[in-house]
């Protein structure tokens, strides 16, 4: 690296001694023309002064040939902007744009969030790539050919265009394009729950959720070790009952739906989707007969879950003699993906 000092040469005098500083010129200059006079005699040309003759005289200008690789390093008034670096400031600045109409972000014709490849007809219409081969390459607008040429101007603005989690307000802080919308939603951990005590619309993570049931409702569930039969005690026109981990404070319910023949007994967890199930058993008894269902729990974010089409346990009336029935419930810690 080639380093300059910009600047004034420091002789050591001041400037408060202009007649030492004018004598000390005056015999440089002397030396200079009898060294000139010397080289011409015995026939060589005249070099260059060096780097530090040239920074002897105060009104001489400073040209130095360099390296094309050379960093200049100088002390200026002000100094001149790194144009690479504001270059690179460019690059990656970032602006706030609102989006009035975020259809215009999906495919015309599945609705799906656009992704690449897009294609575009004659015309200007696009489609996703899957859309071209199922409209079999004929625009859906206006017929013409679609699905060779590439829309490289709505590629590069999707690839730019960052989001964040619609459950940013639950404590998600991912940032991600927009075609990973659908995807990320499916799996982000931050999905809001609803709270399962009756009466209380406190909604938030399942981990939160999990935290403000332990300090409100301690007293609303039934706590219970995973791997062990634990008593519940479920009455006929009775909904729901509510089961707490000891160790991780998960939320699990034990859905009870009156129907005709009896009642349909399944036990959900609640918390994101991504989150993998519970295996479970059920055991029911009245009068010698015993019932039992070996399943895995459904995820869901609140209280209310509709009826299973599967994994539930049909308990007939006649097992509610006192009009409360009596349930073994055993959930595995092992899950089921």
């Amino acid at each position: 690296m080639v380093k300059i000092s910009v600047g004034g040469y420091d002789d050591g005098e001041g400037p408060s001694n202009p007649i030492q500083k004018r004598q000390r010129v005056e015999e440089e200059e002397e030396e200079e023309e009898e060294e000139e006079e010397q080289q011409l005699q015995e026939g060589f040309e005249t070099e260059e002064p060096s780097i530090e003759e040239e920074q002897g005289d105060d009104n001489a200008t400073e040209e130095h040939h360099l390296p094309a690789n050379a960093e200049i390093v100088g002390s200026y008034p002000n100094p001149p902007e790194n144009n690479n670096v504001s270059a690179s400031n460019d690059r990656n600045r970032s602006i706030s744009v609102t989006v009035v109409d975020p259809d215009v972000l999906d495919c015309c014709i599945c609705c799906e969030p656009l992704s690449a490849p897009i294609y575009q007809c004659e015309n200007g219409h696009i489609a996703c790539s899957i859309c071209c081969v199922r409209l079999r390459n004929k625009c859906a607008m206006c017929s013409m050919p679609i699905g060779y040429n590439r829309c490289r101007a709505i590629e590069k603005v999707l690839e730019s265009i960052k989001i964040s989690c619609l459950n940013a307000k639950y404590g998600c802080k991912e940032m991600f394009s927009y075609s990973r919308k659908y995807d990320h939603e499916k799996e982000c951990i931050y999905l809001p729950c609803l709270c399962p005590h009756s009466g209380c619309d406190f909604v938030a993570s399942s981990k939160e959720l999990s935290i403000h049931f332990s300090n409100r409702h301690i007293d609303s569930g039934i706590p219970f070790i995973y791997d062990k039969f634990n008593t519940v005690f479920l009455n006929v026109g009775q909904k729901a009952v509510v089961l707490q981990e000891k160790n991780d404070a998960n939320l699990f319910i034990v859905h009870n739906h009156l129907e005709l023949l009896g009642n349909i007994v399944h036990i959900g967890c609640i918390g994101p989707k991504s989150m993998a199930g519970f295996h479970y058993d059920v055991l029911a008894r009245s009068q010698g007969s015993t019932l039992i269902l070996q399943s895995f729990t459904k995820i869901i974010q609140g209280q209310v879950a509709d009826t299973p089409s599967t994994g539930f346990l049909l308990i007939p009336c006649d097992f509610f003699g006192s009009g409360q029935l009596k349930l073994d419930i055993r959930i595995r810690l092992q899950h089921q993906a």
